[in-house]
């Protein structure tokens, strides 16, 4: 998600799904257990905060259907298998067909066991009554836009779809690609920050960077990540080897995506798929457009960009596979915040964009799982075949290591609630307002560095200690049943090379 595209809102029809169901339940349900319910319902986690603000009084207004001002419309039961009807009636009235009651009912017996969500659920009997309130509930929608819901897309939205889904049935799995940006609260804790004295409100809060992740449809070639800052060069990554660490490193005074930085990019993947026909999917964010007119692809090279009124469910990146991604760094994070509170080491005036750029790359190129970017790309609905049994695991649940942080600080500092720290609303910015904050100082970059300065020897371990880890290295794996001789080889090659640029004689391994 970049800046000037619309985050992808809660629609109408879910907020008025979970004030439905909230108000069903007796006794009401926790805020927790909303977001839950939300989750299973509509494939999306949100906030509890955002819970709090559906269920206020703000959206009374949406306990009213548009028969009557002072009648509650019931809501749906099953409001995905309800919205995917609703589509299919939507494009059979655009091609000229009409459907009567027994084929809406013929249709939802035939997509029940497609939804995934209702996998658990035996399949309804679809009554008339059910039949009845689908159409009180969709009719009026269908056939005008006066009835206070949002119109629906424009038939040629439906058609680019439907069109792109065919397309996409032409490139084999490994062939499709998707892309987008995600921002990454890289040195955020679980609690409010109190920033040294002299040191702008925001210092710790708004450390962000902008991540640019790519892959294709199989998890089998995950691109690597470009990362963009604030500063050109960060004091933390001044002599990394980035190119090692599969990453590229690039600025911007706002930390997002430009059109310039996405023209690099576009070169970069252009030169990555070599000579082979591919399909690319991105997002209408006008730094993309306006890149693709600068640097347009080879003709082997296929990009599509998505439609204006394109929602989540169309992009597999945030889909599953950018919310895989940030756990696991939050599991790297909070893990040593824990370490260095043990040790009373001052982990958050520690953390360096070293840091947070190993854990980040290596959980993209370990922790994610196949079947997770699987899912999620067929979750769009633009790939087939839709496999509904695959199983594709969870986040890591952070509940243990977010609790021992919070037992573990000081009393005084206002802890941050567990799901709106895994999902903060300010990572992603989303309008050119939203980022007006910058523009109160005049060096963003300070956000790139450590809280306090470091010494360079921090960031680079000597010849001394890098010849002593791989010895230890090499005395845990001797002792290992599974070592294998190419391995303690391998081990022993990186020893002589560590000596080498030490110039020194290496102790004995024995010692």
């Amino acid at each position: 998600m970049a800046p000037g595209k619309n985050r992808v809102g809660i629609s109408e029809i879910q907020k008025k799904s979970l004030r439905s169901w909230f108000q069903s339940q007796q006794p009401r349900p926790s805020h927790s257990v909303c977001v839950d319910w939300f989750e299973e319902t509509f494939s999306r986690r949100i906030n509890q905060s955002t819970v709090s603000a559906i269920l206020s009084k703000r959206y009374d207004h949406l306990d009213h259907g548009p028969a009557s001002a002072l009648q509650r419309q019931q809501l749906p039961q099953w409001p995905i298998l309800e919205e995917r009807i609703s589509d299919w009636i939507i494009a059979s009235q655009a091609a000229g067909e009409h459907r009567n009651g027994e084929d809406i009912i013929r249709k939802a017996r035939e997509i029940w066991p497609q939804i995934q969500e209702y996998g658990s659920m035996p399949t309804p009997s679809f009554s008339q009554g059910w039949l009845s309130k689908f159409k009180k509930r969709h009719g009026a929608r269908q056939s005008s836009a006066h009835d206070g819901d949002p119109p629906a897309p424009p038939m040629d939205f439906r058609k680019e779809i439907k069109g792109l889904r065919s397309r996409c049935g032409e490139f084999p799995d490994q062939d499709i690609y998707n892309m987008d940006e995600t921002g990454l609260l890289w040195r955020k804790a679980p609690y409010e920050a109190i920033p040294p004295f002299g040191t702008p409100p925001v210092y710790r809060e708004r450390s962000r960077v902008c991540l640019a992740v790519c892959t294709n449809s199989t998890g089998s070639d995950r691109l690597p990540l470009w990362i963009i800052g604030h500063k050109e060069k960060p004091e933390a990554l001044r002599q990394v080897n980035l190119e090692a660490m599969e990453c590229n490193w690039r600025h911007d005074r706002k930390a997002w995506m430009t059109t310039e930085i996405m023209s690099e990019w576009l070169l970069f993947f252009y030169r990555h798929v070599g000579e082979r026909r591919v399909l690319l999917l991105l997002d209408n964010f006008a730094a993309h457009e306006a890149a693709l007119q600068i640097t347009p692809p080879p003709a082997h090279v296929h990009i599509h960009v998505f439609p204006a009124y394109a929602t989540a469910q169309h992009q597999p990146m945030g889909l599953g596979i950018t919310q895989h991604l940030k756990h696991h760094f939050r599991k790297q994070w909070l893990s040593y915040i824990v370490a260095g509170t043990r040790s009373a080491s001052r982990p958050i005036e520690k953390m360096t964009l070293f840091h947070a750029i190993c854990w980040i790359t290596r959980n993209w190129r370990h922790d994610i799982p196949h079947s997770v970017i699987y899912k999620a790309f067929r979750r769009t609905t633009l790939l087939d075949p839709q496999i509904e049994y695959l199983y594709a695991p969870k986040p890591p649940d952070l509940t243990e290591l977010y609790n021992e942080v919070i037992r573990n600080k000081e009393n005084h500092i206002p802890a941050i609630d567990y799901e709106t720290y895994l999902n903060p609303v300010e990572e992603d910015i989303v309008e050119s307002g939203e980022i007006a904050w910058f523009d109160t100082f005049s060096a963003t970059e300070i956000l790139d560095e450590p809280v306090t300065p470091l010494p360079q020897d921090v960031f680079i371990p000597s010849t001394v200690d890098a010849i002593a880890g791989i010895q230890t290295a090499i005395r845990f794996m001797l002792h290992q049943s599974i070592a294998s001789p190419k391995e303690i080889q391998e081990m022993e090659r990186l020893e002589r090379f560590f000596t080498r640029k030490s110039q020194a004689p290496a102790p004995d391994i024995q010692n």
